[in-house]
């Protein structure tokens, strides 16, 4: 009975630890103008971002993507498949998705992060958009892989 209660008592502490480190980023687009958030507060970032931390990795692409500066293109999976090939996809999801809408933000939760232990990893963004006085949201997976020092790029996203 004693062991039962440390381990539940050990899984508490943990689901109650890991609650408390999840960050939540907002990055948006409401035409020109590209922000982001961390958990409500105005986030910009670092000149070096810490490629080895896969949210960080995800909101600097996404502010970068939406800003259409050419930074995003250092985040594309070089070891994975035709980089060059990554990114022509890229562009066209922009140019029929992300960069039609009047306005769209992408919500990245680090809790809603999934390693998958084998290289590859998949984010799960909630999506938000308008669109000629339209909108909708839905939730979709970027997916990411780890190269071999450790870096997290992006391979794919939600077309």
């Amino acid at each position: 009975m004693k062991h039962k209660v440390l381990l539940l008592t050990a899984f508490f502490v943990f689901l109650f630890c890991s609650t408390l480190t999840a960050e939540t980023f907002v990055v948006s687009r409401n035409g020109a103008e590209v922000t982001a958030t961390l958990d409500g507060k105005t986030w910009t970032a670092k000149t070096n971002i810490d490629t080895k931390d896969p949210t960080l990795v995800l909101v600097a692409f996404f502010v970068s993507y939406f800003s259409q500066t050419e930074e995003w293109k250092d985040f594309v999976a070089e070891f994975v498949g035709d980089k060059e090939n990554s990114i022509l996809c890229m562009e066209e999801a922009y140019e029929n998705l992300y960069g039609r809408a009047d306005s769209v933000s992408v919500t990245i939760d680090s809790a809603k992060f999934k390693d998958n232990g084998g290289g590859f990893a998949f984010f799960t963004v909630k999506i938000a958009y308008t669109y000629k006085g339209e909108s909708g949201e839905g939730e979709d997976q970027v997916t990411l892989a780890k190269d071999e020092k450790g870096d997290w790029c992006i391979v794919e996203l939600p077309r």
